[in-house]
C-alpha cells in the first residue's frame, strides 16, 4: 500500500494515560522491591536505593564521593577485575548521589543475572575505598573544580543555591579545593558503613524479567545485613538571602543570570498546574521567554525556566547567559515577562498548543521500562497515589485561564526573589 506523502497524518488529542502495574514484593530480610515488568527485550535494571544523598553527608562531598568509588575495589578484587568481569557478560553497574539519596543501578541480560548480581553486591557492600583510587578522584575532581571555577554559569548556580537555601543547606552543597583536599578514606568507610549497609530504603527491578530473576535477587539480598535507615534526620533549616547579587567576572563576555525564588513541592495541590504555568512560562521551545528574549529581541541563545522539587525544599528559577552590553535589557524583559503572565490571562490558543505539547512529551517520557521505572520512583518517594499520572490529563484539561494566572500571581511575584548576576561590570 503506497503511502500518499502529500496528506499529513491524522491529529489525535490524548485523552488518556495508561500507566502500568506493578508490584511490592518483599525479601525474606524485610526489604520492599518494587517490581515493575515492561519492554519487549530481556534486558533488567536493578536498582538499590539508599539513604545517602547529600542531607546525610556530614562532610562535605562525602556523599558523592562514597558513591563513585563503590565500583574503585573490594576486598577480594580491584576496580579493574571487578569491571572486566562484569563486562564479560555485557553488563555494567552505576552509582550516583543525590540531594535526597544515593542510587546504585545494575544493567545486565536476565540470563546473566546470577553472574552479575554477586558482583554487585560485592561493590556495594565490600567496598574497601582504596587509597590509590581515592587520590586519583580527588585531583581529577580537584582539576574539574578549577575548570568549572571559571564558568559563570558554575558559579552562579552555586550562588544561586547558597543564597536560596543558605551557606550550611545541604541542597547548597559544593566543594571547595579545600573540602576535596581533606575528604579522606575513614570517613567515607564511616559514611559507607551508616547510609550504605545501614541505609537501604528500598530496591526496583524494571524491565523484562521472570519469576526466577525475582527469586534470585530475593536469595542473594536476603543473605546480606543490610539495615534500614533510622526515621532521624539532619535538621534543615532554610536561611534566605534574598535580593540582587551580583559577582564580578571582569574577564566575561557574558553575564550569567539566574532569577528565583522558593516554591512548591510535588506534594502540593497546586504543583501539577504550577509545571503546567511553569511550561507556558519558560518550560519549552515555544515558551514566552524563549519567543521574546531569543526570537524576537536576540538578546540570548537560550533561557528557561524551572520548577525544581526536592524532598524537603522546592525552588522555581530563570536561567540564561546574556551578552554583557545586552544584560539590563534581559533583565527588564524577563521582569516584564512575569508581570505579563501575572496581570493577562493566557490566550485560548496558547493554552492549547501548550497542553498539547505536554501531553505528548510527558507520553513520550514513559516511553520504554526504565523511562517508566524513573516515574515509578518519583511515586515511591514522594508516597504519591497510583493514580498521580494517569489523573495528569485531567488535571490539564482542566485547567484554564483563570486558573493559571491566578497560581501567576500567587507563586510568580517578585517578592522574595534571588536574582543572582555573574560577570563584568
Amino acid at each position: 500500500m503506497s503511502i500518499n506523502r502529500k496528506i499529513a497524518p491524522e491529529f489525535h488529542l490524548i485523552e488518556s494515560l495508561h500507566f502500568p502495574d506493578y508490584e511490592i514484593l518483599q525479601t525474606k530480610n524485610g526489604f520492599r522491591i518494587y517490581s515493575l515488568r515492561a519492554g519487549s527485550q530481556p534486558v533488567i535494571r536493578l536498582d538499590f536505593i539508599f539513604d545517602a544523598g547529600l542531607i546525610r553527608q556530614l562532610k562535605i562531598a562525602e556523599s558523592a564521593f562514597a558513591a563513585s568509588m563503590l565500583s574503585e575495589g573490594t576486598k577480594n578484587r580491584s576496580a579493574l577485575n571487578l569491571a572486566e568481569s562484569l563486562d564479560y557478560y555485557g553488563s555494567y553497574f552505576q552509582t550516583r548521589s543525590n540531594p535526597d539519596d544515593a542510587v546504585a543501578t545494575l544493567y545486565c541480560l536476565e540470563k546473566h543475572l546470577e553472574n552479575c548480581l554477586p558482583l554487585f553486591l560485592e561493590a556495594i557492600t565490600e567496598s574497601v575505598f582504596p587509597e590509590k583510587e581515592l587520590d586519583i578522584q580527588k585531583k581529577n575532581s580537584i582539576q574539574k573544580l578549577l575548570v568549572n571555577e571559571k564558568k559563570n554559569s558554575y558559579l552562579c548556580r552555586k550562588h544561586y543555591y547558597k543564597n536560596l537555601f543558605g551557606e550550611k543547606h545541604p541542597y547548597a552543597s559544593f566543594s571547595s579545593k579545600e573540602d576535596l583536599e581533606k575528604t579522606n578514606r575513614d570517613s567515607l568507610v564511616s559514611f559507607h558503613q551508616n547510609h550504605y549497609k545501614n541505609g537501604l530504603k528500598y530496591l526496583m527491578l524494571s524491565g523484562n524479567y521472570s519469576e526466577k530473576a525475582l527469586g534470585q535477587i530475593d536469595d542473594l539480598v536476603s543473605k546480606i545485613d543490610f539495615i534500614a535507615p533510622s526515621d532521624t534526620r539532619n535538621h534543615l533549616e532554610i536561611v534566605s538571602q534574598t535580593g540582587k547579587i551580583f559577582i564580578e567576572k571582569n574577564d566575561s563576555v557574558q553575564s550569567a543570570i539566574r532569577i528565583g525564588k522558593l516554591s512548591i513541592g510535588r506534594t502540593h495541590e497546586d504543583f501539577r498546574r504550577l509545571q503546567f504555568l511553569n511550561l507556558i512560562f519558560g518550560g519549552y521551545f515555544g515558551s514566552r521567554l524563549m519567543k521574546n528574549i531569543r526570537e524576537d529581541k536576540g538578546l540570548t541563545y537560550g533561557i528557561y525556566s524551572v520548577l525544581e522539587p526536592y524532598k524537603e525544599a522546592a525552588t522555581w528559577y530563570i536561567d540564561s547567559d546574556i551578552n554583557t552590553k545586552n544584560r539590563e535589557s534581559g533583565l527588564a524583559e524577563i521582569y516584564k515577562e512575569m508581570a505579563v503572565i501575572r496581570e493577562h490571562k493566557i490566550p485560548k490558543t496558547e493554552l492549547e498548543t501548550a497542553r498539547n505539547y505536554y501531553l505528548g512529551s510527558f507520553l513520550r517520557s514513559l516511553d520504554g521500562p526504565f523511562s517508566l521505572a524513573d516515574r515509578l520512583k518519583i511515586l515511591i518517594d514522594y508516597q504519591l497515589p497510583n493514580s498521580y499520572y494517569p489523573d495528569f490529563v485531567s488535571v490539564l484539561y482542566n485547567t484554564n485561564s483563570s486558573d493559571l494566572q491566578e497560581l501567576a500571581n500567587k507563586y510568580l511575584g517578585e517578592e522574595n526573589i534571588v536574582e543572582l548576576v555573574v560577570g563584568k561590570k
